[in-house]
């Protein structure tokens, strides 16, 4: 079975926010509802510490889902998160396998 991954994205939203933005992470939002192969979406915004101000973390089923969130053009969540976080700036993100206490 493969492991559970979280995909953590850091950005700050472009100045000034337009309306557009909104929408685009509003669409971004809907496509991922009821989606399988991504299990969790959490974001969050402001907060104490340095670095971005903004984050969402994708909860999912495996690198295979990492590999259509990031690559299948045709997909409607792969198209939505492209075009939000090209419209971001500042955008960081890594990868971490879930950890599992037992």
């Amino acid at each position: 079975m493969e492991r559970r991954i979280c995909l953590v994205v850091q950005f700050n939203w472009p100045q000034p926010l337009k309306a557009e933005h909104g929408q685009m992470a509003k669409t971004l939002h809907e496509v991922v509802q009821g989606q399988d192969w991504i299990e969790e979406l959490v974001a969050a915004s402001g907060g104490v510490g340095g670095g971005p101000s903004s984050l969402w973390i994708f909860r999912l089923a495996g690198y295979q889902a990492l590999e259509r969130l990031f690559h299948d053009r045709e997909d409607a969540v792969s198209q939505a998160y492209m075009n939000f976080l090209r419209a971001m700036e500042d955008v960081q993100d890594f990868v971490r396998e879930e950890v599992v206490f037992t």
